[in-house]
């Protein structure tokens, strides 16, 4: 499959993706990069060699992503909110860092999920891939990795715990779509 990774951020879920590749962990390439913004993850791209585009426009968008025949697209990181057009046109995935469907939907987001779960005292956290559609975090799970976090004193250390856990479950998720 060719993807298309989203990012807005420092991109490591990228780099976690990128290092897989490279390991041969899947068969997968990563042909485009795309992020809202000027995001310290596009240096991963650049090191790389691999086409990326900042852009806000789902047109220019989708006509680059149909150019390089994306199949996939993943959303690591990506905060604005999926267009109907980009839904109707491709295939996307996400990763969120919690245990859907709890601790989903507006504003549960990067380390506002991580500040609510260890708030409410949760003994548990975890990560979820899931297919995007129109609801925000409501597609069909793909994976979902429960972790312990009891022993977390803060909502960085649920963050750091949650972390190395979507960099594996991201992986795993393109080798079973892969599969299918």
């Amino acid at each position: 499959m060719n993807l298309a990774v989203f990012i807005s951020g420092r991109g490591s879920n990228l780099r976690a993706l990128l290092d897989a590749q490279r390991e041969g962990y899947f068969s997968s390439k990563i042909c485009l990069v795309v992020s809202n913004k000027e995001a310290e993850g596009l240096d991963y791209a650049r090191e790389e060699g691999i086409d990326y585009l900042v852009s806000k426009d789902d047109k220019e968008i989708i006509r680059t992503m149909k150019d390089k025949n994306i199949d996939l697209v993943v959303l690591a990181g990506y905060l604005p909110k999926i267009s109907k057009d980009l839904i109707d046109n491709f295939t996307l995935i996400n990763i969120h860092p919690s245990l859907l469907p709890k601790y989903g939907g507006k504003g549960y987001y990067g380390m506002n999920v991580h500040r609510a779960v260890f708030k409410n005292g949760e003994k548990t956290s975890g990560v979820t891939v899931h297919y995007v559609n129109e609801k925000l975090d409501d597609g069909k799970i793909i994976l979902q990795r429960e972790i312990d976090i009891s022993k977390c004193e803060s909502a960085e250390e649920v963050a750091d715990e949650v972390l190395v856990v979507e960099h594996e479950i991201l992986k795993d998720a393109i080798k079973l779509l892969e599969e299918k």
